[in-house]
């Protein structure tokens, strides 16, 4: 096997070797990438650790100083797997990049074996199409020319074999390796337990009422000191709200009671010349009727004395009466 290694073409080789780098690069990199996440996951799930809520790396530092800072502006819903990709993608970008790296090796091995197989048979096919041309105008005594050019051909051929089944096997031990070390999985174990903690450690103490806030205040106290300051500035509003509606209502009422009090003036003023007039209307009823009873006194005066005279009978006479009954109604 090795000789037939030896025995191939340099570009061959180079694949070969390449291939072989690729191998022994994912091996190396799927080990230190699975003790990065195993001691990245102990740390975060260490118990003294949660308890202080202080890690020995920055990336779970990181998560929780951003969780906390979206707690105190009130997020209503908490995007907790956004801020634990972010600072992965932050802190662990070299170990994302090993990640991707281990992920493509097989289809990398994959593809520089098929290019090795491809180089080898184009290889061969130029020997044999180069081959037939000569084999055409060679004699008898040029078989061994042949049998060179054939077994060339054989040789370059096995070059398009020989680097396909490095390419495959080493594509199947990657793929048993990536099944064995898991990276995928460790991911996401650190990222389900970092989200754990979050939510469901760092959170309930968040919301405990012993919990303290800068100072020195628990969140309750906090709480009931905004509910108390809401509910003074509110009262506050109602009672100014409340003072100005009695004082315009007042000064209004004020006012209707002036205007009332002035027609009430006026009308007792128009009772009082009613009365002036109605009392002047009495005492000229009053001299009429004893006018209208004197001249009914006068006339019939005048006709008793009319009566008395005989017929006209003495005109002096009745001037007379006439003159007393002018005096009487005077």
């Amino acid at each position: 096997m090795l000789d037939l290694i030896f025995q191939l073409n340099p570009l061959a080789l180079v694949i070969i070797g390449i291939i072989l780098l690729i191998f022994f690069i994912n091996l190396i990199l799927s080990i230190s990438i699975r003790r990065k996440y195993k001691i990245l996951i102990s740390d975060i799930e260490d118990e003294d650790n949660r308890e202080n809520k202080i890690f020995e790396y920055s990336l779970f530092n990181g998560m929780i100083r951003d969780y906390k800072k979206a707690r105190e502006r009130n997020v209503e819903n908490i995007n907790t797997i956004s801020i634990i990709e972010k600072h992965i993608h932050k802190h662990l970008k070299s170990t994302l990049l090993g990640e991707r790296f281990v992920n493509k090796s097989v289809s990398l091995m994959i593809i520089l074996g098929l290019i090795g197989t491809f180089y080898g048979l184009t290889l061969s096919i130029g020997e044999l199409v180069s081959l037939l041309t000569n084999a055409g105008e060679a004699v008898v005594g040029d078989v061994n020319q042949i049998t060179d050019g054939l077994i060339t051909a054989v040789r370059s051929m096995s070059v398009a074999f020989v680097t396909s089944l490095f390419g495959i096997s080493a594509s199947v031990l990657v793929t048993i390796l990536n099944v064995i070390f898991n990276l995928q999985d460790y991911r996401e174990k650190l990222m389900v337990t970092a989200e754990e903690y979050l939510d469901n450690t760092l959170a309930k103490k968040g919301k405990t009422l012993e919990s303290m806030n800068e100072d020195g205040k628990t969140h309750l106290e906090v709480a009931f000191e905004k509910f108390g300051s809401s509910i003074e500035s509110n009262l506050q509003e109602v009672a100014s709200e409340i003072s100005y509606r009695l004082t315009t209502s007042s000064q209004k009422m004020v006012e209707s009671a002036e205007i009332i009090k002035g027609s009430i003036d006026k009308f007792d003023v128009s009772l009082d010349k009613f009365n002036n007039n109605v009392r002047d209307f009495s005492e000229f009823n009053h001299h009429l009727k004893t006018n209208i009873e004197r001249m009914s006194v006068a006339f019939d005066d005048l006709t008793d004395d009319i009566k008395a005279q005989n017929n006209h009978r003495h005109l002096e006479s009745l001037t007379h009466s006439i003159k007393k009954l002018s005096e009487k109604v005077e």
